[in-house]
């Protein structure tokens, strides 16, 4: 019985891809522009859809939920945080503080994370790379379009939330998607200095 339960592992082992399990460096570097539609689904269920821009150090995220809009610019050049409540003809504005996350900005991610290789999936008919991100404060699944090198899915480790990315494009963005609207009123926000 202890020879049958060796061999069916042996023979486990044999078929998993070559580099499972093993670390390697982050499989993927996005390029400083590009935008994506990002579906957030938690507990099977679709909860947000949002657009997802990036120009260099310019970032906006457009989130629909029911009838509201807000959008979220970040611009890292000027530290501030913009978040712009368009039914209201509102933007809040506060101060960025870099809090030295993943160099691949826009997804969740953690710098210095190490990266296991878990194998090969075939996600909404991109062949990916699925990889085991282990961060000190968290660890995720990232699976990796091995021929455009981008995020197809996101998804903590517990598997209670989803991100999936589609309609990726790089690119350069249009420069009015980083710039607070026009004729809307600003109140300026400012939080109390708290752990780094």
């Amino acid at each position: 019985m202890r020879s049958a339960a060796l061999i069916a592992a042996f023979l486990w082992a044999c078929t998993l891809p070559s580099g499972f399990g093993q670390e390697t460096k982050e499989p993927y570097n996005l390029p400083d522009r590009f935008s994506v539609v990002q579906t957030v689904q938690i507990d099977g269920r679709t909860t947000l859809v949002q657009h997802l821009y990036r120009d260099g150090d310019k970032l906006r995220l457009e989130s629909q939920e029911g009838p509201e809009t807000q959008i979220i610019v970040l611009r890292k050049d000027r530290k501030k945080v913009y978040t712009i409540l368009p039914a209201q003809k509102l933007i809040l504005e506060s101060s960025y503080r870099d809090t030295g996350s993943s160099p691949n900005l826009g997804l969740p991610g953690e710098g210095g994370a190490s990266w296991l290789f878990q194998g090969k999936e075939t996600i909404r008919g991109h062949s990916c790379g699925k990889y085991l991100a282990k961060g000190a404060r968290r660890s995720l699944y990232v699976w990796v379009d091995e021929t455009d090198k981008y995020p197809v899915r996101v998804a903590p480790v517990d598997g209670k939330t989803l991100v999936d990315w589609e309609q990726y494009q790089a690119g350069p963005q249009p420069t009015d998607l980083f710039e607070p609207p026009a004729g809307y009123r600003t109140m300026s926000m400012s939080f109390p200095e708290g752990p780094r």
